[in-house]
């Protein structure tokens, strides 16, 4: 038992990324001696039989939240989740907030934010045929979402390491959302980051992208009130100062209301994407969901069921789907290469400030318009459980 739970704490060295400072190699050692100092009485105790692994890892996550050193904290964090993975108790790591890190190399890490499992109110207007349709949604297991939207380093150090052309630092740096991609080449990346990571997934996960139901879950913080999101901000507050610090959307709108040129002159703001993490994180820690790139999500829709299907087109025209009063893991999917592929949130190119539960339906070849972003996913296996559901 003592060497699972040693073996638990082993990570390995984290650098910075995108202007945020982590751990290096030398201080994640210093701070494996000191984690193994403070669990000894736990590992003495566990030895004995007078305590779990699940009360060694609720101790962990108290030791985490006084920790004062990033070095310290790191390991505290990793180890948490490992040990709550290991007794099976995943949803317990996400409802302490115990995120999850992958690390591609020398400069890109993902961080994940802890989304643990619930019900909530999804859409807010609209009849049952219609998107927006306010019904109830179950999401029985929980799931981590990148804290980012996945940045042109982080993609760049993917395209490396599968020995592709690595793209050339243009306009905006390398740490704006990764945009111009096919709905293939996000679902590829996914598949890699799994079958590289395979030995730290919790059973049945995978990276992937986000449902449509999980992405607005995560988006509202599971607050229950399914009302304009930007009062689940950090300070709760409903002005266009606090509008303005958590969307670049609203900087834009704000601007040209007062006669002031927008950020990007040339597009007034209008499809232009900005670098990730520089407005204010929702109550999660997960940042533009709301006024950066538009984030592609899992769900599509049948080619024939809008009727633009290869323009772009907010989802409200006429289609064939119909939506329940309570729902749990739903997935509109038509499993189809050429289904058309949904989009959340983002800045809205067609006018400002337009309604945070819009979706955006384009075609899954629509690697064209670089505003189409992507945001990564630790979840549960969905597509693949339909599959095999539909396989019996």
């Amino acid at each position: 038992m003592r060497s699972i739970l040693l073996a638990i704490f082993v990570v390995g060295a984290f650098v910075a990324v995108g202007g945020v400072a982590a751990p290096d190699a030398v201080a994640l050692d210093a701070a494996r001696e000191e984690v193994r100092a403070l669990l000894a009485d736990d590992f003495r105790e566990l030895n004995a039989g007078r305590r779990t692994l699940l009360d060694v890892a609720d101790h962990v996550v108290s030791l985490a939240a006084a920790s004062n050193s990033a070095a310290r904290l790191r390991v505290l964090q990793e180890g948490a989740f490992n040990l709550y993975r290991e007794v099976g108790t995943l949803n317990r790591a996400a409802e302490r907030r115990v995120p999850f890190w992958i690390n591609l190399g020398t400069d890109a890490e993902f961080e994940f934010a802890a989304c643990p499992a619930g019900s909530f109110t999804m859409g807010c207007d609209g009849d049952r045929m219609n998107p927006n349709f306010r019904h109830r949604v179950n999401l029985p297991r929980p799931f981590w979402l990148a804290r980012y939207q996945t940045t042109k380093r982080l993609y760049n150090t993917f395209r490396q390491i599968r020995s592709m052309r690595a793209e050339e630092e243009l306009y905006g740096g390398m740490d704006i959302p990764h945009g111009g991609l096919s709905r293939k080449d996000m679902d590829d990346f996914c598949a890699f980051l799994t079958s590289s990571n395979k030995d730290r997934l919790p059973k049945g996960y995978v990276f992937r992208l986000p449902t449509d139901a999980e992405w607005e879950y995560a988006l509202n913080a599971n607050c229950d009130d399914p009302g304009d999101p930007y009062v689940r901000f950090k300070n709760g507050d409903k002005s266009v100062a606090d509008e303005v610090s958590v969307s670049w959307d609203r900087v834009n709108k704000h601007r040209v209301a007062h006669g002031l040129e927008p950020i990007d002159p040339v597009h007034k703001g209008q499809g232009t994407v900005f670098a990730v993490g520089t407005r204010r994180p929702n109550i999660w820690g997960i940042y533009d969901m709301l006024g950066n790139g538009q984030e592609y999500v899992l769900d599509t829709l049948p080619k024939d069921s809008v009727q633009r299907p290869y323009g772009e087109c907010v989802l409200g025209d006429s289609y064939d789907l119909e939506y329940a009063d309570e729902e749990t893991d739903p997935l509109r999917t038509a499993d189809d290469p050429e289904g058309l592929v949904i989009t959340r949130g983002g800045v809205r190119y067609r006018r400002f400030g337009a309604s945070w539960y819009e979706r955006t339906v384009v075609s899954p070849s629509s690697h064209w318009n670089g505003h189409f972003v992507f945001r990564i996913a630790l979840a549960p296996d969905i597509l693949g459980e339909r599959r095999k559901e539909s396989a019996k």
